[in-house]
């Protein structure tokens, strides 16, 4: 990664599957056909070979932890988007009350957001064969001196049947299923309670932390969810039920029955498999072990940031115009947020910046472990290889593209890449199925052996997964913001 030489290889292992190439009359390079599953499975969504899920940014959905993308519901939609060999695009919907209606009006090809299974529902759209069965927890502060209370004791101080809830103040979305069922329950039995509405933005997880923080005196939310949001809360009670079991499943159009087959054929065979038991004990199945960990992380978690690094991060980005989730996904990807992250080649810290490189910045390899001192050459030597493409390319996210790729796999590598991109008649400023192909070759010597190509042998895929991966997780992040 140095400044003064074009000559420079990656020195950061990175934990990709590295793509082949196979070799035809020119220098093109085969693409493998969709399997006729897969084309099938193109067909029924609304851009071909992706699959857009509307998705809630929450606790048991989708969010963003140490950096990296989490949630039962997304990990759930990778599995069955490489089954059907489709690129998976999320959608955040903020509020979850017109998540349906984004739904039908074309803004996704399914719903995955813990909804349940309900007549109401049922009306509007078609839902899958149920992931899984839960029921309605209320969820109550615990006495303030619980502590030195019998579990007897708690128990008479707290509401263990429905009917207890009689002139207590209860707050949920009006549009949620929780609603629903308490409006059922006070008819069936008479029982009188006030429901107390709360803003169509708020997610269950908000709802919950009012409940500990004495905002709100009662909410509702499902078993399964309160498995995973009540340990982060130690004054909190969810062992009330108010509700039978209920169906949770994922939700697509009427109209859309082929994508419902599909994803009915593969939740029948992936329920009960051992991938599937896996996801699931782990969002929803806190042991107490655990628990000390989820209370500490909570906080974190159901926030906006990405990693303890964000104000750091945003510094350094303003000083390249970038977005800073741009930077964050990049440094990500090299170093997982881990500070004093070293690799076998000498890389350091969360740039993995080489000592040599340092040394040209004027920073001490020692200071390397500290996040400034990386930060600063790491984004000294990004805005470097920026301004070398800002010259060449006119596109502003080809030139982020070319700046990430001269970072992993250095300038000399990527221009070698143009050239012969230019050679044989494809746009040499273009880096997705034009230069990026060229850096696959490069791992071949029948094409770095040729005249154009200068710096010789490039692992090449390092640099098209690294590039592809960044831009794949800064969409995550965005999707969180947008």
């Amino acid at each position: 990664m140095g400044r003064k030489f074009l000559i420079n290889f990656s020195l950061v292992v990175l934990g990709f599957t590295f793509l082949t190439c196979q070799d035809r009359s020119e220098i093109e390079v085969n693409k493998a056909p969709l399997t006729k599953e897969h084309q099938q499975a193109a067909s029924y969504t609304i851009h071909e070979n992706e699959l857009t899920a509307l998705i809630d940014n929450s606790l048991s959905s989708y969010f963003i932890y140490k950096g990296e993308p989490k949630g039962f519901e997304y990990e759930l939609l990778r599995l069955f988007a490489k089954h059907a060999g489709l690129e998976l695009k999320l959608k955040i919907i903020k509020n979850n009350d017109y998540i349906l209606d984004s739904l039908i009006h074309g803004g996704g090809d399914l719903v995955a957001a813990n909804l349940t299974i309900s007549n109401a529902r049922l009306k509007r759209v078609n839902f899958t064969t149920p992931l899984f069965t839960t029921r309605q927890i209320l969820v109550q502060r615990l006495p303030e001196d619980y502590k030195k209370l019998t579990a007897d004791d708690i128990d008479q101080l707290l509401i263990r049947e429905p009917i207890e809830l009689e002139g207590k103040t209860i707050t949920v979305r009006k549009n949620s299923s929780y609603y629903e069922r308490l409006k059922n329950f006070a008819e069936e039995t008479s029982t009188r309670f006030h429901l107390q509405l709360a803003p169509d933005n708020y997610v269950t997880d908000i709802l919950v932390e009012k409940v500990s923080k004495g905002e709100v005196d009662y909410t509702v939310c499902d078993e399964n969810i309160a498995r995973l949001i009540c340990p982060s809360f130690n004054n909190l009670d969810c062992k009330t039920s108010i509700s039978f079991s209920q169906k949770i499943g994922w939700a697509v159009r009427k109209e859309n029955q082929q994508l419902l087959d599909s994803l009915n054929t593969w939740i029948d065979q992936a329920k009960g498999s051992k991938e599937f038991n896996v996801i699931y004990d782990k969002y929803f199945k806190v042991h107490s072990k655990t628990r000390k960990t989820v209370r500490t992380d909570y906080e974190f978690i159901s926030g906006k940031n990405i990693s303890e690094y964000d104000n750091l991060i945003k510094k350094h980005a303003s000083q390249m115009n970038w977005d800073w989730k741009l930077l964050a996904a990049q440094i990500y990807q090299e170093s997982n947020f881990n500070a004093s992250n070293k690799s076998w080649a000498g890389a350091i810290g969360l740039m993995q910046v080489m000592p040599g490189t340092a040394h040209e910045y004027g920073v001490k390899s020692n200071k390397l472990f500290n996040p400034e001192d990386n930060l600063t050459v790491g984004v000294a030597h990004l805005n470097w290889l920026k301004h070398q493409w800002d010259d060449i390319i006119q596109d502003s996210t080809e030139v982020i593209k070319f700046t990430l790729a001269s970072y992993n796999a250095g300038l000399g590598h990527v221009s070698d890449a143009r050239r012969m991109a230019k050679k044989n008649g494809m746009n040499p400023n273009q880096w997705d199925d034009s230069v990026a192909q060229m850096m696959l070759l490069k791992m071949k010597p029948k094409y770095y052996t040729r005249p154009e190509v200068k710096y010789g042998y490039c692992r090449g895929a390092e640099p098209v997964n690294y590039v592809k991966n960044i831009f794949q997780l800064y969409d995550l992040y965005k999707a969180i913001e947008d």
